[in-house]
Order: C-alpha cells, then structure tokens, then sequence
C-alpha cells in the first residue's frame, strides 16, 4: 500500500497541507480547519486525483513543517509502535504462562499471584467464562 506524506504547517486559523507521494508529480495542496481533520481532507484530495475511494488511496503520515517537531514526533512514534509491540508479546507470553500454571493444576488465584494479575484477569486470559449462581 503507498504512504503519502503529509507536512502540516500552522496558518492563521487552519492547517496548510502539502501532500507528496507516489503517483504525484509534484506536491498536491490542501487546507484543513483542525489538524485532526486532515487526513480525511487529504484522503478527499487523492481520492480526486485517483478516481478512487477515500479508504483506498493509501496510508497517510502527517507530520509538523517544524523539522525538531517531526523528529521528535518520528521518534515518539517509533517508541510507542515498539511498546504495542512488547505489550503483544507480554499479553501472548502471560496467556501461555497461565496455561501451562493450569495444566500443572495451579489454581486460578496461585496462577494470578505468580504472573502479578488478579484471579480476574487469569480467567479472562484462560477464556473462562464467570460462573453464574442458579437460583432455584
């Protein structure tokens, strides 16, 4: 899938957008009231340009014209994509963990105290349903 790059610099009121990529000879402009609008307007921009629907032009990347800004921003997103990373790695290690403790007959509580969650968290790691008092 392409990525566009987008440089998003303050004016006045609204965000100047200069949006390159592939499939651009040269930079495409658009403008957009809040920052947080600027992908959609950006995706309209292309989606125009391509003939094509607005979810389906690619990936878009903003970044800050203000060169420190978007550096400290690229290495800010490095991190955090790491840490999704590590906490994927943690849930799916604690979810084995759990299960080889209840194969070994550790009970729920035991298996909580060892992994440093509660007995909650171990049923929801095990897939267990919680169990339901039957009013006769």
């Amino acid at each position: 899938m392409s990525t566009f790059r987008v440089t998003a610099q303050k004016s006045d009121d609204w965000w100047a957008l200069t949006v390159e990529g592939p499939g651009l000879r040269r930079p495409a402009y658009t403008q957009a009231r809040r920052l947080d609008r600027a992908e959609a307007m950006v995706r309209d921009l292309l989606a125009l340009h391509f003939d094509a629907d607005p979810a389906d032009v690619g990936d878009i990347e903003i970044i800050p014209a203000d060169e420190p800004l978007a550096d400290e921003l690229a290495s800010t997103r490095k991190v955090r994509r790491e840490a999704d990373r590590l906490r994927d790695e943690a849930t799916t290690r604690t979810r084995s963990t759990a299960r080889h403790l209840r194969e070994r007959g550790y009970a729920q509580r035991e298996i909580g105290a060892l992994l440093g969650v509660s007995h909650q968290a171990v049923g929801k790691l095990l897939g267990e349903q919680p169990k339901r008092s039957v009013d006769a």
